[in-house]
């Protein structure tokens, strides 16, 4: 089968209670042909859940907390849908009033959810007019935001299942000021003598144009210091805190397919098309270091060693195209090296799957 689907390793803790299970054997997936999220055991890939929590179509992405028991998911149904994995007590406990009638007590596929080892929809989280795209979660924080097709980004809290506040990138003053630039530059001004209808037509296409000038949000990232990165369909990347103060804007010069900030918080990594993994800091999203790995194609995701690993040797994953995943390290060789330092640039180098893992 070759199904594009959304995949995470439940790489947390196991949740603290009687019966749990260690969700670091359990591998979530989103965006299969029958629109729902599929729970495998990594031991031989057997199917342990399957379930839609609700969601009306196709469930678009998803992402796990850190501590391994909350999971949100975003669909085309323009909503958020809060999960309790492995412990239908609490989802019981979280589960609002509008969940537990609607969805009946049931896993969401009609199925009795009193199962210890399934998951369990318990918040519904509304603010989006169209279909999600991409979420980020983070537990500290106890936030997630998710980016739509339209361009608007939500901020919700998650185990209250609360919304916060609405978050777009080009807000009606903006929107206004490119309307009134169209005007002044003649190409929205209907002139009643023109009684050609291909001139009327173009003249309504392109004030359709100037509608549909919102990019829509691809990817998002969130740091535990409440620092929001978005990528634009218009190859822009955009942070902003989750109290809607814009910080900078740049170019990401890529259509990326994976965005991670590094643990600590202090550099953004993205990869796309262009087969290029960069690595830029988080107070102006400049550029510190491009890792080349275009002999192996279009970047497809990241990932990073659990910081419950330290102080374990640190590693960035690359997942590309062509099925292979490449190992990053820092070089303290080159770390070291002069023009490196003037430069500013950290130098990496690629694990050459042969040397000792205890050395990088």
């Amino acid at each position: 089968e070759n199904l594009s689907r959304k995949t995470t390793p439940s790489s947390a803790r196991a949740i603290e209670g009687p019966a749990t299970a260690d969700l670091s054997s359990y591998l979530l997936s989103c965006n299969h042909w029958d629109d729902t999220v599929k729970m495998h055991t990594l031991d031989g890939l057997r199917l342990k859940e399957s379930s839609n929590g609700g969601h009306i179509g196709p469930i678009n992405c998803l992402s796990m907390g850190a501590d391994g028991g909350l999971m949100v998911t975003g669909g085309h149904d323009g909503t958020c849908r809060v999960w309790m994995v492995l412990h239908s007590n609490m989802a019981s406990a979280l589960a609002d009033t509008y969940v537990q009638t609607a969805l009946g007590g049931t896993s969401g596929n009609g199925n009795a959810s009193s199962n210890e080892d399934g998951f369990q929809c318990c918040h519904i989280l509304w603010g989006h007019e169209s279909s999600v795209t991409c979420l980020a979660f983070n537990t500290d924080l106890d936030i997630v935001v998710s980016g739509s097709i339209d361009g608007m980004i939500c901020v919700h809290s998650v185990r209250r299942g609360e919304f916060v506040r609405t978050i777009r990138i080009m807000d009606h003053s903006e929107m206004q000021e490119q309307q009134q630039q169209h005007q002044q530059t003649g190409h929205n001004k209907f002139d009643p003598s023109l009684s050609s209808s291909p001139a009327v037509n173009r003249i309504l296409d392109q004030r359709q144009d100037v509608r549909r000038e919102i990019p829509g949000v691809r990817k998002l990232a969130l740091s535990s210091g409440g620092l929001c990165v978005s990528h634009m369909d218009d190859g822009m990347l955009h942070m902003c805190t989750v109290n809607d103060v814009r910080i900078c804007s740049v170019h990401a010069g890529d259509r990326l397919n994976a965005m991670e900030i590094c643990p600590g918080g202090e550099m953004l990594v993205t990869g796309g098309d262009n087969c290029y993994v960069i690595i830029r800091n988080m107070r102006d999203l400049g550029v510190r270091c491009v890792l080349d790995l275009s002999s192996h194609g279009p970047i497809k995701c990241l990932s990073f060693t659990s910081t419950e690993s330290n102080p374990a040797p640190q590693f960035m994953y690359v997942g590309t195209e062509d099925g292979m995943v490449t190992i990053v390290d820092a070089d303290p060789a080159e770390a070291n090296n002069l023009d490196g330092a003037i430069q500013g640039l950290p130098q990496y180098r690629v694990h050459d799957g042969r040397s000792n893992m205890k050395n990088w």
